[in-house]
């Protein structure tokens, strides 16, 4: 082989690779760990690259008027997209994939439901850092119930994503609730 197509086959070979490389798609990343009052606790998560024909689909929209403007969110499998501003993202963005809760020995996996519609999310340790955080993590003091604020997206889509998940497995995406004083 001359050093021509040598040249082209690896120009090639980079190229066809570039998109698979382009993301991270960590696995199983150790997100909170350690105790609540005598009780272990942990929370991991994992994303994949998103795959628009694994997925019921809308995209951005507007429902309304040129006078009077209705914009609907782009969705998948029925929910509103998360950290892409509205839009349906390209195949191969990150999407969350899993997450999963330990409390003690009982372990609660998130349906997936509460999952697929999410991108790009920050999967690194609760952490806070010069007054910056990308997830912030608060247990109950009976280590039965959890609050995490994920980080997700970049740029215009960057926001977060926060879940209610409790030991008897139930998991919401409601706001924080308080009671009357």
């Amino acid at each position: 082989m001359n050093f021509h197509a040598i040249t082209i086959s690896l120009v090639g070979g980079l190229l066809l690779g570039a998109p698979a490389a382009a993301f991270d798609y960590p696995k199983d990343v150790v997100i909170y760990e350690g105790a609540v009052g005598g009780t272990k606790v942990k929370i991991t998560a994992s994303a994949r690259p998103f795959s628009r024909a694994s997925h019921k689909t809308t995209e951005l929209r507007n429902a309304g008027t040129e006078e009077q403007q209705d914009w609907k969110a782009a969705t998948v499998d029925g929910k509103e997209v998360v950290g892409m501003d509205q839009t349906l993202p390209n195949d191969g963005i990150p999407q969350l994939s899993a997450l999963t809760v330990w409390f003690g020995d009982q372990q609660v996996s998130v349906p997936a439901e509460h999952l697929k519609h999410v991108f790009l999310p920050h999967l690194r340790p609760a952490e806070i850092r010069k007054g910056y955080a990308h997830t912030l993590v608060a247990f109950s003091a009976d280590a039965r119930a959890v609050i995490l604020s994920l980080g997700v997206g970049d740029g215009g889509g960057s926001s977060t994503y926060d879940l209610q998940i409790s030991a008897d497995g139930m998991v919401s995406t409601s706001p924080v609730q308080r009671p009357d004083s």
